[in-house]
């Protein structure tokens, strides 16, 4: 794990002596008559606890005005301590500040509303930050206590055995008790007038490694974890939260075991968060997270997504359609996801999209069938997000109708370019030489077209071949396609077939790992290498692809879960997708596209009508748009 944000000293004062400041205010104004220096002993105990750092807790006399006015506003944004530490730094521990329109969705989605029911109720935040959950769940608890007519010197023990947050950043931890000292000082100053300072417990905002505690809870070696500060595993009706996001380089054996039936290939953190939350929910509790989209299709995820509908009802999800405006400097796609632990499922899952989190206010849902949403390819599920009950009702009649590109009826195989330049850097060329063979970059490849050497003298393109690289070289023709594209690129799936390069290098040449090679398995294969390139090249298969994707990867596990259309229009698709490949002229070039796109739609067997669906929502996807639509079976 990376290094943690220290604070520096005189900083972490000034804070420290603002808390007091606002503190000594506030009982002021309720007229308490609590003593400075007691005072100074609530907020040791509150933004310390018991550790041994609080022994450096100064006595203040403060009379400067306090710096945290906003705390009696009635919406506020939280005190955050992010802007002190380096963009770096936030990348490796993946920490971005929560909007507070998305906490808010989150809470309510998962049933965390202004009721009595939620008083006898326990939430927590397993990475909870500067505490934007915390603050805002114990907000709607305070308006709860009140509406049930709880009287105000009960209300802090009540609120800290309803409400705790985790966090392995100590910085983080020490911002959120700020935060919910704010919230809480009426309701701790009266406490204290009533019971006495002896009675005031630390606020339930732990500095611990939420992961390690949930795995040795779970292997029953609960002592061998020495700073387990609170029991985590089936005990709370709420998980809230926004994970960190980065890729684990060495899980650790014991996490490794414990997170096992989640885990395949290279584990994110937000998967295992995810993994915990689970284990941490009481039977029909429910969880919501803030989430990337790559676990909706994504090869590293189809045990998380096993792990999660084996264990869980889906409840929720909130595609959030723009990168660019949800988290500063964070290009991840991202998602609200809300389940309930109960393996009786919901037979319908709630789906919305969204914009930006401004539109999480006001969004349109509908309600889709679970079967629908989580669709069951090859052996492995792929969960399918849309807006639109009749998106649902195309992909649903095309899965069920067609053979998989990898299946055997159609037995082609995707793969991903195994060059990664910077490994075999002392092996690259500019120039053919006689060991050498060439290299095929991702910018020589665009849509139904192939131009070698495409950035000339900026990038080596031949190889060595040694015995290292001889076990990579590709042989035959093949279709590449792009394995970095985005949402609001013209076209998700980009492919086009080397011919006259291939049958010029009979010796083979090597792939970048920019792209996929997708060949067919047997020699003779029954379907034809220009069909295959004509219909992943469709309008049809790229709105099945973004319906389908939820990251900028085009992975080989997800062309191969492509469904391919068989019938009597593959030979006519397999002559237009030649024709487009040699043709120059951009004017018959697009009159060709028009006529492969409405034969691969007739292929799929979908109307006029469908296939004007299918290039609107196209359409809307490029420009980051939301289609809002007037349709009965909307909620």
């Amino acid at each position: 794990m990376a290094a943690m944000f220290l604070i520096d000293k005189g900083l972490k004062e000034k804070f420290v002596s603002a808390v007091v400041s606002y503190f000594q205010q506030e009982n002021y104004k309720l007229g308490l008559g609590i003593s400075d220096f007691q005072i100074d002993a609530i907020c040791k105990i509150l933004l310390y606890g018991n550790k041994s750092d609080s022994n450096s807790f100064p006595s203040w006399h403060i009379s400067e005005k306090t710096i945290f006015d906003e705390y009696h506003k009635e919406s506020l944004e939280i005190l955050d301590y992010l802007h002190l530490t380096s963009l770096e730094l936030r990348k490796q521990l993946g920490q971005y500040a929560t909007p507070i329109n998305m906490v808010r969705h989150i809470l309510k989605s998962a049933g965390y509303s202004h009721s009595k029911d939620i008083l006898d109720k326990k939430l927590i935040d397993p990475a909870c930050g500067s505490g934007a959950f915390l603050a805002e769940s114990v907000r709607i608890y305070l308006h709860s206590l009140k509406k049930a007519g709880i009287p105000i010197h009960k209300w802090y023990p009540m609120v800290i055995s309803a409400v705790s947050g985790i966090d392995i950043d100590p910085a983080a931890c020490f911002f959120a008790r700020i935060n919910l000292s704010m919230l809480l000082a009426p309701a701790v100053l009266e406490s204290a007038s009533k019971y006495g300072i002896r009675a005031i417990k630390p606020l339930p905002v732990y500095c611990a490694d939420t992961l390690k505690i949930t795995a040795s809870e779970l292997k029953g070696n609960r002592m061998l974890y020495t700073e387990q500060p609170l029991t985590l595993t089936n005990r709370f009706d709420f998980v809230v939260g926004n994970p960190p996001y980065f890729k684990v380089k060495d899980l650790q054996d014991d996490l490794k075991e414990v997170f096992s039936d989640s885990v395949y290939g290279h584990p994110n953190a937000y998967a295992l968060f995810l993994h915990a939350g689970i284990e941490m929910l009481k039977e029909r509790g429910r969880l919501g997270f803030i989430i990337p989209r790559s676990m909706l299709s994504g090869l590293y995820f189809k045990n998380l997504r096993s792990f999660i509908e084996e264990k869980t009802s889906l409840r929720e999800i909130v595609y959030i359609s723009d990168r660019k405006k949800v988290f500063d400097d964070v290009l991840h796609g991202t998602m609200v996801l809300c389940l309930e632990r109960n393996k009786h499922h919901h037979r319908t899952v709630n789906i919305s999209y969204a914009q930006t989190t401004k539109e999480l206010e006001d969004n349109i849902s509908i309600n889709v069938e679970r079967e629908k949403v989580i669709q069951r390819l090859n052996g492995t599920t792929v969960w399918f997000v849309s807006d639109s009950q009749e998106m649902y009702d195309i992909i649903n009649r095309i899965i069920k109708r067609h053979p998989l590109l990898s299946g055997h009826e159609i037995n082609y195989r995707a793969k991903t370019g195994q060059i990664v330049w910077n490994r075999v850097k002392p092996l690259l060329a500019k120039d053919a030489k006689k060991d050498s063979i060439p290299l095929i970059w991702a910018t020589d490849v665009s849509k139904f077209g192939f131009s070698f050497n495409r950035m000339g003298e900026y990038r080596p393109s031949f190889l060595r071949v040694n015995e290292k690289t001889k076990g990579l070289v590709v042989k035959d023709s093949c279709i590449l396609a792009q394995r970095i594209t985005a949402d609001e690129q013209p076209y998700r799936i980009v492919a086009c077939i080397p011919e006259e390069f291939c049958k010029k290098n009979k010796d083979g040449y090597f792939i970048e790992n920019h792209l996929n090679i997708i060949q067919p398995v047997a020699p003779h294969s029954a379907a034809d290498l220009y069909f295959i390139l004509g219909v992943l090249n469709s309008e049809v298969v790229d709105f099945f692809f973004r319906a389908m994707n939820g990251n900028t990867q085009v992975s080989a596990t997800e062309l191969n879960l492509l469904p391919i259309p068989t019938g009597k229009y593959e030979q006519s698709i397999s002559e237009l997708a030649k024709e487009i490949q040699k043709t120059t002229d951009e004017g018959e070039r697009n009159r060709l596209f028009s006529e492969l796109n409405r034969l691969t739609a007739k292929a799929y067997g979908l109307t006029a009508k469908e296939h004007e669906f299918i290039r609107e929502r196209i359409t809307y996807k490029c420009k980051g748009k939301n289609r809002r639509h007037n349709d009965s079976r909307k909620n």
